[in-house]
């Protein structure tokens, strides 16, 4: 009898996305291992904010958190920005809220991110919507070059732990975030497979465990989670 894959992920995903995998024979849990709460309305913050709105210039978004911190606010009119950003999730978020021709550009992590914006050389000061737990690639690499960045925190990140009783063949991280609160709690099997969104999560999962870690080419949950039912799937068949 040919055995039933089981996914655990980390994350929130869209409902037809566990459909597709449970149609696929997939047994998948979700559970998330993290909270998000918009701090955007904060007195300091939401000045900052409403003075960013009628400026023409450039934004950087590395989380679909802070898009929506940002442009859920009552006042957002679609302002004149340049906008660059990291590619899936997050881009996906951005075009909800502004056209195409105002992302300049995109990439799949942090730091390749820095190097585009690098080579584009902006001359306006540039504005990073991030969460309090952001990573600091995208500002040193850019300091570094001498570009001008403010940091504005819109979101904060709250771990919520959980004991995991079962045993999975794979699971799914979107955050380093994600990733502490997991191994607060949890240890996977050795013969666990786990399945990282990009470098900067999967580098926080090496910190945790020796577990063979597979690192998606896309900033995508959905994408993510194609990439371990595929890879499961082809052990499986071995």
């Amino acid at each position: 009898m040919e055995h039933k894959i089981s996914l655990l992920c980390t994350a929130s995903l869209e409902p037809q996305s566990i459909m597709s995998a449970k149609a696929e024979g997939i047994t998948l849990d979700v559970v998330s291992f993290i909270q998000t709460i918009d701090i955007s309305d904060y007195s300091g913050t939401q000045e900052k904010i409403l003075d960013i709105f009628e400026q023409r210039t450039t934004i950087v978004f590395t989380s679909s958190n802070a898009v929506r911190a940002v442009c859920e606010n009552p006042a957002f009119d679609k302002p004149n920005w340049d906008i660059y950003c990291i590619g899936g999730t997050t881009q996906t978020a951005v075009l909800n809220y502004f056209t195409q021709n105002n992302i300049k550009g995109s990439a799949s992590d942090a730091e390749l991110l820095a190097e585009i914006i690098i080579n584009a050389a902006p001359s306006r000061k540039i504005y990073f919507f991030c969460g309090a737990a952001r990573m600091e690639t995208l500002a040193v690499k850019l300091t570094a070059a001498g570009i001008k960045i403010s940091e504005i925190v819109v979101y904060t990140t709250v771990e919520t732990s959980a004991f995991i009783e079962k045993d999975y063949d794979g699971i799914l991280f979107c955050s380093p975030s994600a990733v502490r609160s997991f191994f607060n709690l949890n240890r996977p099997l050795a013969e666990t497979v786990l399945f990282a969104i990009g470098q900067t999560t999967a580098r926080a999962i090496k910190n945790e465990t020796d577990n063979k870690i597979v690192v998606s080419d896309k900033p995508s949950k959905e994408h993510l989670l194609e990439i371990a039912v595929n890879y499961l799937k082809n052990i499986n068949k071995k």
